[in-house]
């Protein structure tokens, strides 16, 4: 019987999985002594995630994507504070017809089918070179930049993670203030398309306020074909303690977006809101907020290189290629409760989505996970997410499930 592609790749992955364990028994030294020594003696690395994402949609067949991720990874020793890192990613989808991937170099399967966002492929995830001393951290090259999950992130639930080609600094400061910049001219998203650029981004916080923290940040997207904009904002965040068990957790964010660049003449942007408050007791935070992306009818504030996974409700209604901020804006009001219990990661959330102008109701979700790490190595998962449209979208129902390795 003739294997297919998944099932050799995953004999290929316990293979390398044995191997990487065992060279993770050498020992690797903090600083290597010579340019040879660093580049000889660093630490491999795999990290590979086995997921069957489940997807029922009105108006499309039900797609049943099960895909395997697998990262090679290799950071050599450190030499006069110098070091560097490959890293190579590939994903193997059972069968492909079995879902729809509408765009990217790698777009297809059957259309007739709902979507899911993770297309074969193979790439060199990252390659960089950095550069540490004390308090600053810089590297140049194909990276994984996480300034801020909400406007620039990895969007890491997707099988092929969002990495950006450019240099990025971490600066650590007196009084407790940290600092981030970022310059990209490249970034190769989820679906494999490369997107050039000359961006900016800056964040700094300001961690010397005993009951939360100060951040002021500013994304400035100058992209080589799109809609330039240039996103600016404050927030604060924080916990205080109400008793021994008990502490109050809030959060109050206000950015604005605007045209840039090349977009001077478009109507660009929109302003965005976050407010939330909760409480945190024995290990479980319950918490209550809104987010405003605004809109005027014309233009919403978006936030294209956000991990919004993560945002917005799992069942991905208001993020591209699916979708994106609407023209009249989103207002997303939601309740949370996590912990952890019976040793899993348990979360539960219930959004209602309408819109910033024109009174439309977008409709409501709820999402529902329970995650457990068997060791250091090894987690599996199940995440369900179930969205209930009104005068927007259709209704979707996701379910995945999940097994991971990492060395």
């Amino acid at each position: 019987m003739k294997q297919n592609t998944l099932t050799r790749h995953m004999y290929s992955v316990l293979g390398l999985s044995t191997l990487s364990a065992s060279l993770f028994l050498a020992p690797n030294m903090a600083a290597a002594e010579s340019f040879t020594e660093a580049l000889t003696g660093g630490t491999p690395s795999i990290d590979a995630r086995l997921r069957y994402e489940g997807v029922e949609q009105d108006g499309k067949d039900d797609a049943g994507a099960l895909t395997l991720r697998t990262r090679l990874g290799y950071l050599t020793g450190t030499y006069q504070g110098f070091n560097g890192f490959v890293e190579m990613s590939n994903t193997s989808a059972y069968d492909r017809s079995d879902y729809f991937v509408p765009a990217g170099p790698e777009a297809g399967g059957d259309n007739t089918k709902a979507v899911v966002l993770d297309p074969d492929m193979t790439t060199m995830n990252q390659y960089w070179v950095g550069y540490q001393t004390d308090g600053l951290k810089i590297k140049a090259g194909k990276q994984r930049i996480i300034m801020d999950t909400r406007f620039l992130g990895n969007v890491g639930w997707r099988q092929q993670e969002q990495v950006y080609t450019g240099a990025s600094l971490n600066a650590t400061l007196p009084m407790k203030i940290n600092l981030n910049y970022a310059y990209i001219n490249n970034v190769f998203n989820p679906v494999g398309a490369d997107i050039e650029m000359k961006s900016h981004a800056g964040k700094i916080d300001f961690a010397g306020i005993p009951f939360g923290k100060l951040s002021a940040y500013g994304y400035f997207l100058d992209y080589e074909t799109g809609a330039d904009s240039k996103t600016m904002g404050i927030r604060f965040a924080g916990k205080t303690a109400l008793s021994e068990s008990m502490k109050l957790v809030y959060h109050l964010e206000y950015a604005d977006q605007q045209e840039y660049k090349d977009s001077e003449d478009l109507d660009i942007g929109g302003d965005y809101t976050r407010a939330e408050l909760g409480l945190a007791m024995k290990g479980i935070t319950v918490l209550a907020g809104q987010e405003k992306l605004g809109g005027d009818g014309t233009s919403a504030f978006q936030t294209p290189l956000g991990t919004v996974h993560l945002y917005n409700g799992w069942a991905d209604m208001f993020i591209g290629p699916v979708g994106g901020t609407p023209a009249d804006g989103l207002v997303d009001n939601y309740l949370k409760v996590s912990g952890k219990a019976f040793g899993m990661k348990l979360a539960a959330a219930y959004h209602d989505f309408s819109s910033d102008v024109g009174n439309t109701d977008y409709g409501t979700e709820y999402d529902l996970l329970a995650a457990k790490k068997l060791s250091k190595n090894y987690t599996v998962g199940v995440k369900y997410a179930s969205y209930s449209a009104d005068e927007y979208a259709v209704d979707t129902d996701k379910l995945w499930i999940w097994g991971e390795v990492k060395f």
